[in-house]
């Protein structure tokens, strides 16, 4: 037995279902969509917390620079200590240096060295780029059938 008929075979197989697509072809779209609602989530988590966010003040305790430059610090609230880590948006810090912290008066474990209202408005930054990708998509698969069933006897 050959293998060239078994690939030919499955070479034309693999052309004709490309060449009439299906809606489970939007499965494509899938990871585009997750990223999406993730995106959405964050964004109104965030928000909620912005809503009840406190501010106080703690110290720089590490820096992980192959981390994505990313800072540890630490804080108290209520004589309770926390710790947390973020890479700082425009600013270097230094190992103790003394940092605003936002937390959330709810649960200080949810806490950032960016107020929550900005971290919610930057989860959004992707969603016009993701809405585009599954429209595309989607409108392949739309146009493409319509294309078809045109030339269909």
């Amino acid at each position: 037995m050959t293998l060239g008929p078994v690939i030919d075979g499955k070479i034309a197989r693999s052309a004709r279902d490309w060449s009439h697509p299906s809606w489970w072809s939007l499965l494509i779209a899938l990871p585009w969509t997750v990223g999406l609602v993730l995106r959405i989530n964050e964004w109104r988590t965030d928000g909620q917390i912005a809503s009840r966010q406190q501010t106080t003040s703690g110290v720089v305790t590490a820096h992980d620079p192959a981390n994505h430059n990313q800072y540890g610090y630490k804080f108290d609230v209520e004589s309770r200590s926390y710790t947390g880590w973020e890479g700082p948006k425009g600013r270097e810090l230094a190992i103790g240096d003394t940092v605003m912290v936002y937390y959330d008066r709810e649960n200080p474990n949810k806490n950032a060295l960016t107020d929550f209202h900005e971290l919610g408005t930057a989860s959004l930054g992707p969603v016009p780029l993701l809405l585009f990708g599954i429209g595309t998509v989607g409108l392949f698969i739309f146009y493409t059938r319509r294309r078809l069933r045109r030339r269909a006897p």
